[in-house]
Protein backbone atom coordinates (compact mmCIF):
# COMPACT_ATOMS: atom_id res chain seq x y z
CA UNK A 1 0.00 0.00 0.00
CA UNK A 2 1.51 3.55 -1.13
CA UNK A 3 2.05 5.74 1.67
CA UNK A 4 0.92 9.46 0.90
CA UNK A 5 2.67 11.96 1.82
CA UNK A 6 1.34 14.49 5.25
CA UNK A 7 -0.41 17.83 5.05
CA UNK A 8 3.28 19.28 5.94
CA UNK A 9 5.53 17.26 3.24
CA UNK A 10 2.87 18.29 0.50
CA UNK A 11 3.63 22.01 1.01
CA UNK A 12 7.02 21.52 2.31
CA UNK A 13 8.92 19.17 -0.86
CA UNK A 14 7.54 21.67 -3.45
CA UNK A 15 8.33 24.41 -1.86
CA UNK A 16 11.93 23.87 -1.83
CA UNK A 17 11.72 22.49 -4.88
CA UNK A 18 10.78 26.11 -6.27
CA UNK A 19 13.16 27.54 -4.49
CA UNK A 20 16.19 25.42 -5.13
CA UNK A 21 14.84 25.92 -9.53
CA UNK A 22 14.88 29.54 -9.05
CA UNK A 23 17.99 29.80 -7.06
CA UNK A 24 19.59 27.53 -9.59
CA UNK A 25 18.02 29.85 -12.27
CA UNK A 26 19.34 32.88 -11.24
CA UNK A 27 22.51 32.18 -10.58
CA UNK A 28 22.42 30.97 -14.03
CA UNK A 29 21.27 34.20 -15.55
CA UNK A 30 23.72 36.44 -13.42
CA UNK A 31 26.85 34.39 -14.53
CA UNK A 32 25.65 34.58 -18.15
CA UNK A 33 24.87 38.23 -18.03
CA UNK A 34 28.72 38.52 -16.26
CA UNK A 35 30.11 36.81 -19.41
CA UNK A 36 28.31 38.67 -21.93
CA UNK A 37 28.86 42.15 -19.93
CA UNK A 38 32.78 41.10 -19.90
CA UNK A 39 32.25 40.81 -23.48
CA UNK A 40 31.18 43.78 -24.01
CA UNK A 41 33.80 45.27 -22.31
CA UNK A 42 37.38 44.72 -24.06
CA UNK A 43 38.73 48.35 -23.30
CA UNK A 44 41.89 46.28 -24.29
CA UNK A 45 41.13 45.41 -27.81
CA UNK A 46 39.60 48.80 -28.27
CA UNK A 47 43.00 50.21 -27.03
CA UNK A 48 45.16 48.13 -29.63
CA UNK A 49 42.64 49.61 -32.40
CA UNK A 50 43.52 53.11 -31.34
CA UNK A 51 47.20 52.73 -31.22
CA UNK A 52 47.32 50.62 -34.73
CA UNK A 53 45.13 53.88 -36.39
CA UNK A 54 47.73 55.71 -34.31
CA UNK A 55 50.64 54.02 -35.77
CA UNK A 56 49.40 53.94 -39.40
CA UNK A 57 48.39 57.94 -38.92
CA UNK A 58 52.52 58.36 -37.84
CA UNK A 59 53.55 56.46 -41.13
CA UNK A 60 51.22 58.24 -43.78
CA UNK A 61 52.45 61.45 -41.88
CA UNK A 62 56.01 60.15 -43.08
CA UNK A 63 54.66 59.41 -46.54
CA UNK A 64 53.27 62.84 -46.91
CA UNK A 65 56.18 64.67 -45.86
CA UNK A 66 58.11 62.26 -48.41
CA UNK A 67 55.69 63.00 -51.12
CA UNK A 68 55.65 67.13 -50.41
CA UNK A 69 59.65 66.46 -50.85
CA UNK A 70 59.09 65.21 -54.36
CA UNK A 71 57.12 68.25 -55.00
CA UNK A 72 53.30 65.56 -55.17
CA UNK A 73 50.22 68.76 -55.21
CA UNK A 74 48.24 65.60 -53.37
CA UNK A 75 50.35 64.85 -50.74
CA UNK A 76 48.59 67.23 -47.79
CA UNK A 77 51.07 66.49 -44.99
CA UNK A 78 48.71 68.98 -42.92
CA UNK A 79 45.73 66.90 -42.95
CA UNK A 80 47.92 64.05 -42.14
CA UNK A 81 49.02 65.79 -39.27
CA UNK A 82 45.56 66.67 -37.92
CA UNK A 83 44.51 62.70 -38.39
CA UNK A 84 47.92 61.83 -36.20
CA UNK A 85 46.98 64.50 -33.78
CA UNK A 86 43.46 63.33 -33.33
CA UNK A 87 44.46 59.85 -32.43
CA UNK A 88 47.42 60.49 -30.03
CA UNK A 89 44.33 63.06 -28.36
CA UNK A 90 41.83 60.18 -27.74
CA UNK A 91 44.89 58.18 -25.84
CA UNK A 92 45.27 60.86 -23.94
CA UNK A 93 41.54 60.89 -22.65
CA UNK A 94 39.35 58.50 -20.35
CA UNK A 95 40.24 54.69 -20.33
CA UNK A 96 42.86 54.98 -23.06
CA UNK A 97 45.23 56.90 -20.88
CA UNK A 98 44.19 54.71 -17.64
CA UNK A 99 45.03 51.87 -19.74
CA UNK A 100 48.45 53.17 -21.06
CA UNK A 101 49.30 54.16 -17.55
CA UNK A 102 48.46 50.45 -16.11
CA UNK A 103 51.42 49.38 -18.67
CA UNK A 104 53.74 51.61 -17.44
CA UNK A 105 53.97 54.20 -20.81
CA UNK A 106 51.76 57.26 -19.40
CA UNK A 107 55.72 59.15 -19.62
CA UNK A 108 56.22 57.78 -23.17
CA UNK A 109 52.66 59.13 -24.33
CA UNK A 110 53.36 62.51 -23.03
CA UNK A 111 56.98 62.66 -24.55
CA UNK A 112 54.95 61.69 -27.52
CA UNK A 113 52.64 64.56 -27.50
CA UNK A 114 55.27 66.76 -27.13
CA UNK A 115 56.99 65.15 -29.98
CA UNK A 116 53.79 65.41 -32.16
CA UNK A 117 53.48 69.58 -31.04
CA UNK A 118 56.99 70.06 -32.03
CA UNK A 119 56.23 68.57 -35.57
CA UNK A 120 53.04 70.83 -35.99
CA UNK A 121 55.22 73.74 -35.02
CA UNK A 122 57.90 72.60 -37.63
CA UNK A 123 55.55 71.83 -40.33
CA UNK A 124 55.02 75.41 -41.44
CA UNK A 125 58.63 76.12 -42.26
CA UNK A 126 58.75 72.71 -44.03
CA UNK A 127 56.09 73.71 -46.91
CA UNK A 128 57.39 76.68 -47.10
CA UNK A 129 60.66 75.16 -48.10
CA UNK A 130 62.69 76.57 -44.82
CA UNK A 131 63.48 73.12 -43.84
CA UNK A 132 64.41 70.18 -45.89
CA UNK A 133 62.85 66.69 -45.85
CA UNK A 134 65.87 65.13 -43.75
CA UNK A 135 65.29 67.82 -40.80
CA UNK A 136 61.27 66.33 -40.63
CA UNK A 137 62.24 63.14 -41.11
CA UNK A 138 64.97 63.24 -37.84
CA UNK A 139 61.64 64.42 -35.66
CA UNK A 140 58.94 62.67 -37.23
CA UNK A 141 61.13 59.54 -36.57
CA UNK A 142 62.09 59.41 -32.48
CA UNK A 143 57.63 59.55 -33.06
CA UNK A 144 57.17 56.22 -34.75
CA UNK A 145 59.77 54.67 -32.47
CA UNK A 146 57.53 55.15 -29.53
CA UNK A 147 54.44 54.34 -30.91
CA UNK A 148 55.70 50.92 -31.68
CA UNK A 149 57.14 50.34 -28.52
CA UNK A 150 53.51 51.30 -27.39
CA UNK A 151 52.04 49.32 -29.65
CA UNK A 152 54.05 45.83 -29.13
CA UNK A 153 53.44 46.50 -25.49
CA UNK A 154 49.14 46.67 -26.02
CA UNK A 155 49.79 43.54 -28.11
CA UNK A 156 51.54 41.53 -25.42
CA UNK A 157 48.76 42.97 -22.85
CA UNK A 158 46.01 41.75 -25.33
CA UNK A 159 47.56 37.99 -25.48
CA UNK A 160 47.32 37.85 -21.97
CA UNK A 161 44.11 39.27 -21.00
CA UNK A 162 42.43 36.83 -23.65
CA UNK A 163 43.68 34.08 -22.48
CA UNK A 164 42.70 35.41 -18.70
CA UNK A 165 39.28 35.43 -20.52
CA UNK A 166 39.21 32.38 -21.88
CA UNK A 167 39.76 31.15 -18.75
CA UNK A 168 36.76 33.11 -16.42
CA UNK A 169 34.19 31.59 -19.82
CA UNK A 170 35.25 28.11 -19.16
CA UNK A 171 34.82 28.23 -15.44
CA UNK A 172 31.54 30.23 -16.09
CA UNK A 173 30.39 27.69 -18.79
CA UNK A 174 30.84 24.92 -16.44
CA UNK A 175 28.81 27.11 -13.29
CA UNK A 176 25.62 27.21 -15.31
CA UNK A 177 25.79 23.43 -16.81
CA UNK A 178 26.08 22.38 -13.62
CA UNK A 179 23.15 25.03 -12.66
CA UNK A 180 21.18 23.30 -15.68
CA UNK A 181 21.59 19.79 -14.38
CA UNK A 182 19.94 21.22 -11.24
CA UNK A 183 17.02 22.80 -13.10
CA UNK A 184 17.02 19.99 -14.77
CA UNK A 185 16.36 17.65 -11.80
CA UNK A 186 13.97 20.44 -10.04
CA UNK A 187 11.85 20.47 -12.69
CA UNK A 188 11.57 16.45 -12.96
CA UNK A 189 10.55 16.75 -8.98
CA UNK A 190 8.27 19.48 -9.64
CA UNK A 191 6.42 17.15 -13.14
CA UNK A 192 5.77 14.28 -10.34
CA UNK A 193 4.36 16.71 -7.58
CA UNK A 194 2.69 17.94 -10.37
CA UNK A 195 1.07 14.92 -11.57
CA UNK A 196 0.62 13.66 -8.46
CA UNK A 197 -1.41 17.01 -8.02
CA UNK A 198 -3.31 15.96 -10.64
CA UNK A 199 -4.28 12.79 -9.56
CA UNK A 200 -5.55 14.45 -6.11
CA UNK A 201 -7.53 17.03 -8.39
CA UNK A 202 -8.99 14.74 -10.48
CA UNK A 203 -10.43 12.87 -7.29
CA UNK A 204 -11.65 16.21 -5.87
CA UNK A 205 -13.48 16.99 -9.09
CA UNK A 206 -15.13 13.85 -9.16
CA UNK A 207 -16.37 14.81 -5.48
CA UNK A 208 -17.38 17.78 -6.31
CA UNK A 209 -19.08 16.95 -9.51
CA UNK A 210 -21.30 14.99 -7.07
CA UNK A 211 -21.79 18.37 -4.58
CA UNK A 212 -22.92 20.05 -7.71
CA UNK A 213 -25.94 18.11 -9.19
CA UNK A 214 -27.55 17.88 -5.36
CA UNK A 215 -26.85 21.58 -5.32
CA UNK A 216 -28.44 22.42 -8.77
CA UNK A 217 -31.01 20.21 -7.78
CA UNK A 218 -31.64 22.17 -4.99
CA UNK A 219 -31.28 25.49 -6.70
CA UNK A 220 -33.44 24.41 -9.64
CA UNK A 221 -36.45 23.85 -7.31
CA UNK A 222 -35.95 27.07 -5.16
CA UNK A 223 -35.56 28.96 -8.43
CA UNK A 224 -38.90 27.77 -9.43
CA UNK A 225 -40.11 29.38 -6.24
CA UNK A 226 -38.90 32.56 -6.58
CA UNK A 227 -39.78 32.72 -10.22
CA UNK A 228 -43.64 32.04 -8.83
CA UNK A 229 -43.16 34.57 -6.79
CA UNK A 230 -41.94 37.10 -9.18
CA UNK A 231 -44.42 36.04 -11.81
CA UNK A 232 -47.02 37.19 -8.86
CA UNK A 233 -45.51 40.12 -8.09
CA UNK A 234 -45.24 41.23 -12.00
CA UNK A 235 -49.08 40.63 -11.73
CA UNK A 236 -49.60 42.61 -8.97
CA UNK A 237 -47.22 45.65 -10.47
CA UNK A 238 -49.26 45.30 -13.92
CA UNK A 239 -52.61 45.21 -12.46
CA UNK A 240 -52.02 48.41 -10.33
CA UNK A 241 -53.58 51.80 -10.80
CA UNK A 242 -50.00 53.27 -10.82
CA UNK A 243 -46.68 53.55 -12.69
CA UNK A 244 -43.99 51.43 -11.09
CA UNK A 245 -40.31 50.80 -12.40
CA UNK A 246 -37.44 48.85 -10.61
CA UNK A 247 -33.61 49.92 -10.42
CA UNK A 248 -30.78 47.57 -9.38
CA UNK A 249 -27.85 48.68 -7.11
CA UNK A 250 -25.81 50.02 -9.91
CA UNK A 251 -28.45 52.02 -11.63
CA UNK A 252 -29.99 49.90 -14.13
CA UNK A 253 -33.57 49.04 -14.98
CA UNK A 254 -35.01 45.91 -14.20
CA UNK A 255 -38.91 46.54 -13.96
CA UNK A 256 -41.39 48.26 -15.57
CA UNK A 257 -44.88 47.74 -15.51
CA UNK A 258 -47.64 48.82 -18.64
CA UNK A 259 -49.17 51.58 -16.58
CA UNK A 260 -46.15 53.61 -16.17
CA UNK A 261 -46.02 54.14 -20.14
CA UNK A 262 -49.68 55.25 -20.74
CA UNK A 263 -48.68 57.53 -17.06
CA UNK A 264 -45.85 59.40 -19.07
CA UNK A 265 -45.26 59.87 -22.52
CA UNK A 266 -41.64 59.06 -24.16
CA UNK A 267 -41.59 55.80 -22.00
CA UNK A 268 -38.99 54.01 -24.18
CA UNK A 269 -36.95 56.73 -24.81
CA UNK A 270 -36.70 57.79 -20.79
CA UNK A 271 -36.56 54.26 -19.52
CA UNK A 272 -34.43 52.36 -21.90
CA UNK A 273 -32.54 49.31 -20.58
CA UNK A 274 -28.83 50.42 -21.24
CA UNK A 275 -29.99 54.04 -19.27
CA UNK A 276 -28.75 54.66 -15.49
CA UNK A 277 -31.10 55.64 -12.74
CA UNK A 278 -29.46 58.94 -12.65
CA UNK A 279 -30.01 59.64 -16.63
CA UNK A 280 -33.50 58.72 -16.36
CA UNK A 281 -34.19 61.24 -13.80
CA UNK A 282 -32.55 63.79 -15.64
CA UNK A 283 -34.20 62.73 -19.01
CA UNK A 284 -37.64 62.80 -17.01
CA UNK A 285 -36.93 66.49 -15.48
CA UNK A 286 -36.47 67.84 -19.21
CA UNK A 287 -39.48 66.06 -20.47
CA UNK A 288 -41.95 67.60 -17.87
CA UNK A 289 -43.06 70.90 -18.13
CA UNK A 290 -42.32 71.80 -14.57
CA UNK A 291 -41.53 69.96 -11.07
CA UNK A 292 -41.75 70.68 -7.35
CA UNK A 293 -38.78 69.91 -6.48
CA UNK A 294 -35.38 67.67 -6.89
CA UNK A 295 -35.26 63.71 -6.77
CA UNK A 296 -31.56 63.44 -4.49
CA UNK A 297 -30.56 59.37 -5.00
CA UNK A 298 -28.94 59.57 -1.78
CA UNK A 299 -32.02 60.11 0.31
CA UNK A 300 -33.75 56.93 1.21
CA UNK A 301 -37.00 58.50 -0.08
CA UNK A 302 -37.91 61.40 -1.94
CA UNK A 303 -41.14 62.43 -3.73
CA UNK A 304 -42.13 65.78 -6.11
CA UNK A 305 -44.80 66.55 -8.22
CA UNK A 306 -44.28 66.78 -12.19
CA UNK A 307 -46.61 68.69 -14.36
CA UNK A 308 -46.73 67.34 -18.39
CA UNK A 309 -47.55 68.65 -21.25
CA UNK A 310 -51.64 69.70 -21.17
CA UNK A 311 -52.25 70.39 -17.92
CA UNK A 312 -51.73 67.09 -16.68
CA UNK A 313 -49.61 65.99 -13.13
CA UNK A 314 -47.99 63.02 -11.63
CA UNK A 315 -46.52 62.69 -8.15
CA UNK A 316 -43.23 60.94 -8.73
CA UNK A 317 -41.49 58.83 -5.27
CA UNK A 318 -38.46 57.33 -5.24
CA UNK A 319 -37.36 55.00 -2.35
CA UNK A 320 -34.52 53.42 -1.77
CA UNK A 321 -34.53 49.19 -1.31
CA UNK A 322 -32.60 47.22 1.52
CA UNK A 323 -30.40 46.05 -1.14
CA UNK A 324 -28.82 49.35 -2.74
CA UNK A 325 -32.00 49.60 -5.79
CA UNK A 326 -34.61 51.83 -5.81
CA UNK A 327 -38.22 51.89 -7.03
CA UNK A 328 -40.03 54.69 -8.72
CA UNK A 329 -43.71 55.40 -8.15
CA UNK A 330 -45.70 57.45 -10.63
CA UNK A 331 -49.44 58.18 -9.78
CA UNK A 332 -52.01 60.13 -11.42
CA UNK A 333 -52.47 63.64 -9.81
CA UNK A 334 -54.45 65.52 -11.89
CA UNK A 335 -57.59 65.77 -10.19
CA UNK A 336 -56.63 66.59 -7.12
CA UNK A 337 -53.85 69.07 -8.57
CA UNK A 338 -56.07 70.64 -10.65
CA UNK A 339 -58.35 71.10 -7.57
CA UNK A 340 -55.88 72.51 -5.42
CA UNK A 341 -54.56 75.15 -8.32
CA UNK A 342 -58.26 76.32 -8.36
CA UNK A 343 -58.55 76.61 -4.81
CA UNK A 344 -55.22 78.50 -5.19
CA UNK A 345 -56.43 80.71 -7.64
CA UNK A 346 -59.65 81.42 -6.18
CA UNK A 347 -57.66 82.69 -2.98
CA UNK A 348 -55.43 84.74 -4.85
CA UNK A 349 -58.55 86.22 -6.48
CA UNK A 350 -59.80 86.91 -3.19
CA UNK A 351 -56.89 88.19 -1.94
CA UNK A 352 -56.70 90.64 -4.72
CA UNK A 353 -60.66 91.53 -4.63
CA UNK A 354 -60.22 91.86 -0.93
CA UNK A 355 -57.06 94.40 -1.79
CA UNK A 356 -59.14 96.28 -4.54
CA UNK A 357 -61.47 97.09 -2.27
CA UNK A 358 -59.78 98.00 0.08
CA UNK A 359 -57.58 100.38 -2.32
CA UNK A 360 -60.95 101.43 -3.96
CA UNK A 361 -62.24 102.36 -0.28
CA UNK A 362 -59.88 104.71 0.18
CA UNK A 363 -59.17 106.00 -2.80
CA UNK A 364 -62.84 105.95 -4.58
CA UNK A 365 -64.66 107.42 -1.40
CA UNK A 366 -62.18 110.36 -1.60
CA UNK A 367 -62.86 111.11 -5.68
CA UNK A 368 -66.89 110.67 -5.14
CA UNK A 369 -66.77 112.69 -1.89
CA UNK A 370 -64.81 115.45 -3.82
CA UNK A 371 -67.19 115.02 -6.93
CA UNK A 372 -70.57 114.57 -4.54
CA UNK A 373 -69.36 118.31 -3.29
CA UNK A 374 -68.37 120.02 -6.57
CA UNK A 375 -72.32 118.83 -7.18
CA UNK A 376 -73.62 120.38 -4.44
CA UNK A 377 -71.70 123.26 -4.28
CA UNK A 378 -73.06 124.10 -7.80
CA UNK A 379 -76.41 123.72 -7.39
CA UNK A 380 -76.50 125.39 -3.98
CA UNK A 381 -75.20 128.58 -5.97
CA UNK A 382 -77.60 127.80 -8.08
CA UNK A 383 -80.35 127.77 -6.22
CA UNK A 384 -79.61 130.79 -3.74
CA UNK A 385 -79.27 132.76 -7.02
CA UNK A 386 -81.65 131.39 -9.45
CA UNK A 387 -81.80 134.79 -11.93
CA UNK A 388 -78.49 135.87 -11.04
CA UNK A 389 -76.30 134.64 -14.03
CA UNK A 390 -76.24 134.92 -17.46
CA UNK A 391 -76.96 132.35 -20.06
CA UNK A 392 -73.28 131.46 -20.91
CA UNK A 393 -72.49 131.13 -16.97
CA UNK A 394 -75.35 129.13 -16.11
CA UNK A 395 -74.45 127.06 -19.14
CA UNK A 396 -70.48 126.95 -18.29
CA UNK A 397 -71.86 125.77 -14.64
CA UNK A 398 -74.12 123.27 -15.84
CA UNK A 399 -71.47 121.92 -17.76
CA UNK A 400 -69.13 121.57 -15.11
CA UNK A 401 -71.95 119.51 -13.27
CA UNK A 402 -72.46 117.62 -15.96
CA UNK A 403 -68.53 116.82 -16.46
CA UNK A 404 -68.56 116.01 -12.98
CA UNK A 405 -71.21 113.50 -12.77
CA UNK A 406 -69.66 112.26 -16.25
CA UNK A 407 -66.02 111.59 -14.17
CA UNK A 408 -67.66 109.63 -11.29
CA UNK A 409 -69.50 107.25 -13.98
CA UNK A 410 -66.28 106.53 -15.11
CA UNK A 411 -65.01 106.06 -11.69
CA UNK A 412 -67.76 102.96 -11.36
CA UNK A 413 -67.29 101.80 -14.86
CA UNK A 414 -63.25 101.74 -13.94
CA UNK A 415 -63.83 99.93 -10.35
CA UNK A 416 -66.40 97.38 -11.67
CA UNK A 417 -63.86 96.57 -14.85
CA UNK A 418 -61.17 96.03 -12.28
CA UNK A 419 -63.08 93.99 -9.86
CA UNK A 420 -64.20 91.69 -12.94
CA UNK A 421 -60.84 91.43 -14.11
CA UNK A 422 -60.06 90.23 -10.97
CA UNK A 423 -62.38 87.77 -10.08
CA UNK A 424 -61.50 86.42 -14.01
CA UNK A 425 -64.87 87.69 -15.11
CA UNK A 426 -63.87 88.90 -18.61
CA UNK A 427 -63.66 87.06 -21.84
CA UNK A 428 -61.75 88.00 -24.79
CA UNK A 429 -63.82 86.50 -28.25
CA UNK A 430 -61.23 87.03 -30.52
CA UNK A 431 -62.06 87.39 -34.29
CA UNK A 432 -60.49 88.71 -37.31
CA UNK A 433 -60.88 92.90 -37.16
CA UNK A 434 -59.45 95.30 -39.31
CA UNK A 435 -57.32 97.51 -36.96
CA UNK A 436 -57.55 100.54 -39.14
CA UNK A 437 -61.57 101.10 -38.80
CA UNK A 438 -61.07 100.28 -34.78
CA UNK A 439 -58.81 103.06 -34.76
CA UNK A 440 -60.49 105.29 -37.37
CA UNK A 441 -63.93 105.10 -34.91
CA UNK A 442 -62.32 106.26 -32.15
CA UNK A 443 -60.66 109.41 -33.56
CA UNK A 444 -63.96 110.11 -34.53
CA UNK A 445 -65.75 109.35 -30.97
CA UNK A 446 -63.44 111.26 -29.29
CA UNK A 447 -63.38 114.32 -31.68
CA UNK A 448 -67.37 113.95 -31.29
CA UNK A 449 -67.95 114.41 -27.56
CA UNK A 450 -64.64 116.20 -26.66
CA UNK A 451 -65.12 120.09 -25.85
CA UNK A 452 -64.56 122.91 -27.77
CA UNK A 453 -60.95 122.84 -27.39
CA UNK A 454 -60.56 119.53 -28.31
CA UNK A 455 -57.08 118.49 -30.14
CA UNK A 456 -56.73 117.19 -33.65
CA UNK A 457 -56.34 113.58 -34.16
CA UNK A 458 -54.05 112.02 -36.85
CA UNK A 459 -53.76 108.84 -38.19
CA UNK A 460 -50.98 108.14 -39.82
CA UNK A 461 -51.15 104.63 -42.07
CA UNK A 462 -48.56 102.83 -44.59
CA UNK A 463 -48.60 104.48 -48.39
CA UNK A 464 -49.72 100.94 -49.64
CA UNK A 465 -51.89 99.66 -46.21
CA UNK A 466 -55.25 99.29 -46.92
CA UNK A 467 -56.69 97.27 -44.36
CA UNK A 468 -54.70 95.83 -41.13
CA UNK A 469 -56.75 92.57 -39.67
CA UNK A 470 -56.04 91.37 -36.25
CA UNK A 471 -57.34 88.37 -34.04
CA UNK A 472 -59.02 90.62 -31.09
CA UNK A 473 -62.07 91.39 -29.37
CA UNK A 474 -63.53 94.57 -30.76
CA UNK A 475 -64.89 95.82 -27.26
CA UNK A 476 -61.83 95.24 -25.49
CA UNK A 477 -59.65 96.46 -28.42
CA UNK A 478 -61.69 100.13 -28.55
CA UNK A 479 -61.54 100.58 -24.80
CA UNK A 480 -57.94 100.21 -24.82
CA UNK A 481 -57.42 102.93 -27.76
CA UNK A 482 -60.36 105.04 -26.02
CA UNK A 483 -58.46 105.14 -22.61
CA UNK A 484 -54.79 105.83 -24.84
CA UNK A 485 -56.27 108.96 -26.66
CA UNK A 486 -58.34 109.95 -23.65
CA UNK A 487 -54.91 110.29 -21.51
CA UNK A 488 -53.36 111.75 -24.78
CA UNK A 489 -55.92 114.49 -24.68
CA UNK A 490 -55.43 115.07 -20.81
CA UNK A 491 -51.76 115.41 -21.04
CA UNK A 492 -50.99 117.10 -24.31
CA UNK A 493 -49.88 120.13 -25.15
CA UNK A 494 -52.65 122.91 -26.07
CA UNK A 495 -52.51 123.61 -29.87
CA UNK A 496 -50.64 120.34 -30.74
CA UNK A 497 -52.01 117.27 -32.32
CA UNK A 498 -52.16 113.25 -31.04
CA UNK A 499 -50.80 110.67 -34.05
CA UNK A 500 -51.59 106.82 -34.48
CA UNK A 501 -49.74 105.17 -36.22
CA UNK A 502 -50.43 102.16 -37.44
CA UNK A 503 -48.26 99.70 -38.99
CA UNK A 504 -47.42 95.83 -38.82
CA UNK A 505 -44.93 92.95 -39.31
CA UNK A 506 -44.91 89.00 -39.95
CA UNK A 507 -46.70 88.23 -37.14
CA UNK A 508 -47.56 91.43 -35.00
CA UNK A 509 -50.04 94.64 -35.63
CA UNK A 510 -48.43 97.75 -33.80
CA UNK A 511 -50.81 100.88 -32.97
CA UNK A 512 -49.02 103.66 -31.08
CA UNK A 513 -50.85 106.71 -29.91
CA UNK A 514 -48.34 109.66 -29.33
CA UNK A 515 -49.03 113.08 -27.73
CA UNK A 516 -46.49 116.23 -27.34
CA UNK A 517 -46.81 117.28 -23.69
CA UNK A 518 -44.57 116.42 -20.42
CA UNK A 519 -42.30 114.06 -20.66
CA UNK A 520 -42.62 110.98 -18.17
CA UNK A 521 -39.75 111.30 -15.11
CA UNK A 522 -37.87 107.76 -15.87
CA UNK A 523 -38.19 107.07 -11.89
CA UNK A 524 -42.21 106.92 -12.35
CA UNK A 525 -41.95 104.80 -16.06
CA UNK A 526 -41.51 101.58 -14.54
CA UNK A 527 -44.66 102.27 -12.06
CA UNK A 528 -46.81 103.75 -14.70
CA UNK A 529 -48.74 100.86 -15.15
CA UNK A 530 -48.99 99.32 -11.57
CA UNK A 531 -52.67 100.10 -10.08
CA UNK A 532 -53.89 103.29 -8.39
CA UNK A 533 -50.49 104.73 -9.37
CA UNK A 534 -50.32 108.52 -10.61
CA UNK A 535 -47.41 109.98 -11.31
CA UNK A 536 -46.68 113.82 -10.74
CA UNK A 537 -47.88 115.06 -14.00
CA UNK A 538 -51.38 113.70 -13.39
CA UNK A 539 -51.71 115.71 -9.69
CA UNK A 540 -54.08 118.22 -11.28
CA UNK A 541 -56.23 115.59 -13.02
CA UNK A 542 -59.05 113.78 -12.31
CA UNK A 543 -58.44 110.09 -12.18
CA UNK A 544 -57.73 106.72 -9.80
CA UNK A 545 -54.91 105.62 -11.51
CA UNK A 546 -56.37 102.14 -13.08
CA UNK A 547 -56.47 103.25 -16.50
CA UNK A 548 -53.44 102.05 -18.09
CA UNK A 549 -53.33 99.03 -15.53
CA UNK A 550 -56.94 98.03 -17.28
CA UNK A 551 -55.81 98.48 -20.72
CA UNK A 552 -52.46 96.45 -20.47
CA UNK A 553 -54.42 93.48 -18.47
CA UNK A 554 -56.82 93.95 -21.49
CA UNK A 555 -54.40 93.93 -23.93
CA UNK A 556 -52.53 90.31 -22.61
CA UNK A 557 -56.07 88.93 -22.29
CA UNK A 558 -56.13 88.81 -25.84
CA UNK A 559 -52.30 87.60 -26.10
CA UNK A 560 -51.21 91.02 -26.87
CA UNK A 561 -48.91 93.89 -24.88
CA UNK A 562 -49.00 97.32 -24.15
CA UNK A 563 -46.13 98.82 -23.26
CA UNK A 564 -44.88 102.92 -23.05
CA UNK A 565 -42.53 102.95 -26.09
CA UNK A 566 -40.51 106.58 -25.21
CA UNK A 567 -41.26 109.69 -23.18
CA UNK A 568 -39.21 112.45 -24.23
CA UNK A 569 -39.87 116.23 -23.94
CA UNK A 570 -40.98 116.26 -27.90
CA UNK A 571 -43.37 113.27 -27.47
CA UNK A 572 -44.69 110.62 -25.10
CA UNK A 573 -45.54 107.10 -27.47
CA UNK A 574 -47.49 104.21 -26.27
CA UNK A 575 -47.92 100.86 -28.32
CA UNK A 576 -50.52 98.13 -28.48
CA UNK A 577 -49.19 94.98 -29.90
CA UNK A 578 -51.83 92.64 -31.09
CA UNK A 579 -51.61 89.36 -33.19
CA UNK A 580 -52.58 89.35 -36.83
CA UNK A 581 -55.12 87.17 -37.96
CA UNK A 582 -54.45 84.36 -40.62
CA UNK A 583 -55.71 85.05 -43.85
CA UNK A 584 -57.37 82.37 -45.96
CA UNK A 585 -53.75 81.96 -48.14
CA UNK A 586 -51.83 81.33 -45.05
CA UNK A 587 -54.42 78.87 -43.42
CA UNK A 588 -54.02 76.89 -46.67
CA UNK A 589 -50.20 77.14 -46.69
CA UNK A 590 -50.17 75.94 -43.00
CA UNK A 591 -52.50 72.97 -43.97
CA UNK A 592 -50.22 72.31 -46.99
CA UNK A 593 -47.19 72.05 -44.32
CA UNK A 594 -49.00 69.95 -42.32
CA UNK A 595 -50.04 67.34 -45.05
Amino acid sequence: MIRLPSRARVYWLPLVAIGLFVILLFFSLMRLGEVEKTMRSHVDENMLWVIAQAQLASHRLQEAVHRHAMNDPDAQPEQRLDVLYSRLTLMDQGPQRRYIRALGFEPLLDDTLEQLAQIDSLLPLFLLDELTSDDMYRNIQPLLTTLNRMANAVMMAEWESTGQRLDDYRDSLMQVIYSAVGILVTGLLLALLLLWALSKRRQAQEALTQHLDHLEDVVSARTQDLEEQRRRLADSINTAPDGFAAFSANGQLQLINSRLAQLLPETERIFSPSTPLPDVVTRLCQTCVSTSATLPLHQASSQCDIELAGGEWRQLTLRRTPSGGHVMRLADITPYKKAAIALENALERERGVSDFYRSFAAMVSHQFRTSLAVIDSGLQRLMRHPTGYTTEERKARYQRLRDTATHMTELVDASLLTAQLDAGQVRSYQQPHDLIQLARKACHLHQETSDNDRLPINLVLPPALKTLQVSCDKALTEHIIDNLLTNARKYSRSGHPINIELSHDAHWAYCRVSNQGDAIPSAEQPHIFERFYRGANGADQQGLGLGLNIARTLARIQQGELVLLSSTPEATTFQLTLPQAQTQSDTRCNKESIC
